[in-house]
């Protein structure tokens, strides 16, 4: 066992020539003075800083983690740079700031610490960087063909992500923000062919959408964009496909599916959060977006077993399954620089921010769980022995999305009188 001088009733050899600590020694100085000292190298000491960055200031010295590691990262050049600016008054204290700051998840950790600390306001930083990403690849087209896609995104695209995240309060999720990034790709690839052959958007006919659609494998984006042009009379009328539906997704037997609930119920070497989200999607029917973005008010373990809203009536889970989630909201949190409780359930690394489902999705496949196809199969199985009035309810989908399923899986109840008493 190991333990300090002073603990231990000696006089320390080795400690901090500020405060005496031994912990996190580096050099002569302990970690959290270096902090301290970081911190007034940038916003200058305490009382002279501007009140939003007194705040930060609190924040980081209140994090459960090595104060080096803080350290460390606030010697990076952009946190540098900004926190000196705006402690100076050359950078004003708000988003803007971050804004001229190369968009990468560098400056959207950043962003999100900020928010966290109550320096920044809170704004929905996926949506927030996905207006500056078209804005900036606009600026690089010529100018008519630029303001088109402006045009595009603000009128078509933004008010869909509006009424899909906004009214629910949420930001994009991170599969969203990615497919949305690819889709509007495939416009500009669209559109930058266009110029490249001298044509305006009023100029494009049948036989030169035909051309370039028979000729690309990213089709229903380009599309969507000369659908909404020639709404909006952009250009005269255009016939485009039909998006085809969807092919039928293949099942896995029930045995395979209870295979894969025994291997999380007892995988002892598999991660909680990984545990709880799989059981939710193979037990609940539960898309992996959505159950990582549940908040832990959804999960009630006061009493003696364990329930979860995944829609309007709460579900009392199996004694085994309630105990893993009780576990999982015991465990030590998985957050760096943050301070205090978070309202997720499964907490992601990011300040403020949930887990992503595709690291799910990642360790779920590497267990030889295919997240799909079996959500696919407890969904089709709880469609053909429940009413679909109680699937809605208690699953969380809508009940038309229930009718439509159990009409798909063959269920007897298609029109089920009344929502159960």
């Amino acid at each position: 066992m190991i333990t300090c001088a002073i603990c231990a009733g000696h006089p320390p050899r080795f400690a901090c020539r500020t405060c005496g600590s031994e912990e996190f020694l580096t050099g002569t100085h302990c970690g959290r003075c270096r902090l301290q000292a970081r911190l007034d190298e940038l916003i200058g000491p305490k009382g002279s800083a501007p009140i939003e960055l007194t705040r930060l200031r609190v924040y980081l010295a209140n994090a459960p983690m090595d104060p080096r590691s803080v350290v460390r990262w606030l010697r990076r050049p952009h946190v540098t740079e900004t926190l000196r600016g705006m402690a100076t008054g050359a950078l004003p204290v708000d988003h803007s700031s971050l804004d001229q700051l190369q968009q990468r998840p560098a400056t959207r950790y950043f962003r999100r610490l900020l928010i966290e600390a109550q320096v920044l306001p809170n704004i929905h930083v996926l949506q927030h960087e996905l207006t500056l990403h078209v804005a900036a690849v606009a600026a690089t087209l010529e100018r008519p063909t630029g303001n088109k896609l402006r045009r595009f995104y603000r009128w078509d695209v933004l008010p869909k992500l509006h009424r899909r995240y906004r009214d629910r309060d949420r930001d994009l999720s991170n599969e969203a923000f990615i497919g949305q990034r690819g889709k509007l790709a495939a416009v500009v690839r669209f559109l930058t062919w266009m110029d490249a052959r001298g044509l305006a958007v009023s100029d494009l006919d049948q036989r030169t959408l035909d051309h370039y659609i028979a000729r690309v494998k990213t089709r229903e984006p380009v599309e969507h964009f000369v659908r909404w042009a020639t709404k909006t009379r952009l250009t005269g009328d255009l016939a485009t496909n039909v998006r085809a539906a969807r092919n039928t997704m293949s099942n896995v037997t029930k045995e395979e599916l209870w295979r894969d609930i025994d291997l999380l119920l007892n995988g002892e070497d598999v991660e909680l959060e990984v545990r709880v989200a799989g059981l939710f999607m193979l037990l609940y029917a539960q898309i992996l977006g959505r159950a990582v973005s549940m908040t832990r008010d959804r999960v009630d373990a006061t009493g003696a077993q364990v329930t979860v809203r995944f829609g309007v009536t709460p579900v009392v889970l199996d004694d085994r399954v309630g105990d893993i989630v009780r576990r999982h909201l015991s465990a030590a949190p998985r957050r760096g620089y943050a301070a205090g409780e978070s309202s997720w359930l499964f907490e992601g690394l990011s300040p403020g921010a949930h887990m992503t489902a595709a690291y799910i999705r990642l360790r779920l496949t590497e267990l030889g769980i295919r997240p799909r196809v079996s959500r696919e199969t407890r969904m089709n199985l709880l469609s053909m022995r429940m009413p679909s009035a109680v699937v809605a309810d208690v699953i969380g989908i809508g009940n038309h999305t229930a009718d439509r399923r159990k009409s798909k899986a063959g269920g007897i109840w298609s029109n089920y009188p009344a929502v159960r008493r």
